[in-house]
């Protein structure tokens, strides 16, 4: 083999990246399982300890397909009609993220996708939402947790200030989805396949032709 073919087959700095990205994020969720552990928390309500029963989680999954929508369609209105500061924000997602995933194929975009879903909802849902509401108890607690766990959500993502606006409203958004569903599922999958479709129209798809 010569030392180009080997080169070539080496992976590209974006590749790493992408592996890392993985493994930051799945790794939220070790993060909230121990954190769990340590302050008696279960940070994946709606999925019991023992086991899962899969015919259970079908409402959640559904309710986390159908709320996905909303999402898409606010990531369509932002990217067809940009003005004031949406606008910049569109030229800081273009200059600062999509380079850094031009080279992942889809199976790839789809990992980074899942890890983000499960990982960051575990972490900041399951964990501190849920945590936070039981130890404050009700009626209040819940909506407490709600509002402080969707602005840590948006300042965990400040890329700019606008987009940790925007990461705060769809922070709330998916804590509304769990208190409303009871469970973990329904947020992580809608999470997850807005990260996706997000990711494949910014690298992929039409939003890659404007970089």
């Amino acid at each position: 083999m010569s030392a180009a073919n080997t080169k070539d087959d080496e992976p590209g700095p974006q590749r790493n990246l992408a592996a890392m990205a993985v493994a930051f994020e799945g790794g939220l969720g070790l993060v909230a399982l121990a954190l769990g552990w340590l302050l008696g928390v279960w940070p994946i309500p709606g999925i019991e300890r023992s086991g899962i029963l899969w015919e259970s989680q079908f409402p959640a999954l559904l309710w986390g397909l159908a709320a996905t929508g909303p999402m898409l369609l606010g990531f369509w209105l932002i990217d067809r009609f940009p003005w004031g500061p949406l606008a910049d924000l569109q030229r800081d997602v273009e200059r600062l993220v999509v380079p850094l995933f031009r080279e992942c194929s889809i199976v790839e975009l789809a990992l980074l996708s899942l890890a983000a879903g499960i990982g960051e909802e575990m972490l900041f849902r399951g964990l501190f939402q849920h945590g936070l509401a039981e130890w404050l108890g009700p009626p209040w607690g819940v909506w407490i947790a709600l509002g402080a766990a969707s602005v840590v959500f948006g300042l965990a993502h400040m890329l700019s200030l606008t987009y940790a606006i925007l990461a705060t409203a769809i922070g709330m958004y998916l804590g509304l989805l769990l208190v409303w569903t009871e469970n973990l599922l329904a947020p992580a999958v809608a999470h997850s396949l807005y990260d996706f479709v997000a990711l494949c129209y910014l690298v992929r798809g039409e939003g890659s032709s404007r970089v």
